[in-house]
């Protein structure tokens, strides 16, 4: 298999641990109330290991301090507030939010290095739409 996520450091490369929010086999769609985890180890670009956790609590903090002991670098999430963005960054783990899917599909995308992707973001998040309306912001459009 290629794999393709970003390797920061020679620790990542001998085992990474990615977590995805989990709903039903899909990634939930809201982290801040997400109350299940899979954590997945990430060896030489293959999955040596998958483990399910439960958090307690819906405490911001209890899920950063347990995702820290767990010593995940990466999230993977649908929806997630600013707050808890900025606290999950600011411990070193890094977000790819508004993502949608099935959770075996989201693994193989992410590592194929394909996330954030328009195919597996949550819907109205980077709509066509949405990205029309940016690419002439501040430009006078002839009509």
């Amino acid at each position: 298999m290629l794999c393709a996520f970003k390797v920061k450091s020679l620790e990542e490369k001998n085992g990474m641990k990615v977590a995805l929010a989990v709903w039903n086999g899909r990634i939930s769609p809201v982290f801040d109330v997400s109350r299940n985890l899979l954590v997945i180890e990430v060896k030489d670009c293959s999955i040596v290991e998958r483990i399910e956790v439960h958090f307690s609590s819906d405490q911001a903090m209890h899920k950063v301090r347990r995702l820290m002991e767990m010593e995940v670098a990466v999230l993977l999430c649908g929806a997630v507030s600013r707050q808890l963005a900025a606290t999950l960054e600011a411990n070193g783990i890094s977000l790819y939010a508004f993502i949608s899917g099935d959770v075996e599909s989201v693994i193989g995308e992410y590592l194929k290095g394909r996330l954030p992707s328009p195919g597996m973001s949550m819907p109205g998040c980077r709509s066509a739409r949405r990205r029309k309306r940016e690419k002439f912001r501040g430009k006078k459009v002839k009509i």
